[in-house]
């Protein structure tokens, strides 16, 4: 763990913990777990906290920190976490979202700032935010589920997405089930920059001119991914390669209303749009 909950209710990172400045009475910041934790120096590996397995020092079901997360624990649980740890002063990290080259349309315009992108799309370097470093980049929607299973869960709350224009965003606003998706779309709260979403796939429609792909319907709330007849030669994946999957998928929001009704589109070009996941 990267991160304890202080007897005063502060929320203090293992970088910056000191004991005479912080006392030495941790607790796991899970709210349904809170069991009491120590603090490891830098050794072997960075300084950090954790229980000792002991009497009442053990994680409960449900902590975030309980076992391995998969990517929808994951994104729940960085939600949970995000807001308080960055209101509380953790110190933040900033990665640079870049999926320019996803789009097949897409043309480089001079040198690209980051040549080993192109062989190394699936990695990513998780850097403090530092004046003097480049922040890791996210190249692909393969990286953002790696990430989500690589790294606890208070790490992955620290981090902001740096998108178009500058702007620096929370990972749990842009990694989103399609619910969320859709009532930000509709509500007009949501950021004009492409989204994560995710959800299970239960029907996929082939017609001459376009490929619907439908999520499964979650308080009736419709969520389709389309592939116009122009990117067919990029987006190879079978029927039974999509239906009944778990699904993490990188696009654009567009409305769809049709006969009263509101639905919301993800417009697609490829397969690399889209990266199984699992439930775990």
């Amino acid at each position: 763990m990267n991160t304890a909950l202080l007897f005063n209710g502060q929320i203090v990172s293992a970088e910056e913990y000191k004991p005479e400045k912080h006392g030495h009475r941790l607790f796991c910041i899970d709210k349904n777990c809170k069991v009491p934790l120590i603090f490891v120096a830098r050794g072997e590996r960075e300084a950090h906290f954790k229980t000792t397995g002991k009497a009442d020092s053990k994680h409960v079901s449900g902590c975030g920190f309980y076992e391995p997360l998969g990517v929808l624990q994951a994104i729940k649980k960085v939600a949970e976490y995000q807001e308080d740890l960055l209101k509380k002063g953790v110190k933040e990290t900033v990665i640079r979202v870049n999926l320019n080259k996803l789009d097949p349309d897409y043309e480089p315009k001079g040198i690209e700032r980051n040549p080993k992108e192109d062989t190394e799309e699936d990695r990513v370097e998780i850097k403090p935010k530092n004046e003097n470093k480049q922040p890791g980049t996210i190249t692909s929607v393969k990286t953002v589920a790696k990430l989500l299973t690589s790294y606890e869960p208070d790490l992955l709350a620290s981090i902001l997405l740096s998108i178009g224009g500058g702007r620096k965003v929370p990972l749990s606003s842009l990694i989103v089930d399609h619910v969320t998706a859709h009532k930000m779309l509709w509500s007009e709260s949501a950021i004009n920059t492409g989204y994560f979403v995710y959800g299970t796939i239960s029907k996929v429609t082939r017609l001459e001119k376009v490929i619907y792909i439908d999520f499964e319907k979650i308080d009736d709330i419709g969520f389709t991914l389309v592939v116009f007849e122009k990117y067919f030669k990029y987006f190879t994946l079978k029927d039974k390669d999509l239906v009944g999957f778990d699904v993490l998928v990188y696009g654009m929001l567009k409305k769809n209303e049709h006969k009263g009704k509101n639905s919301t589109e993800f417009l697609i070009k490829s397969n690399k749009y889209i990266e199984k996941i699992r439930k775990l």
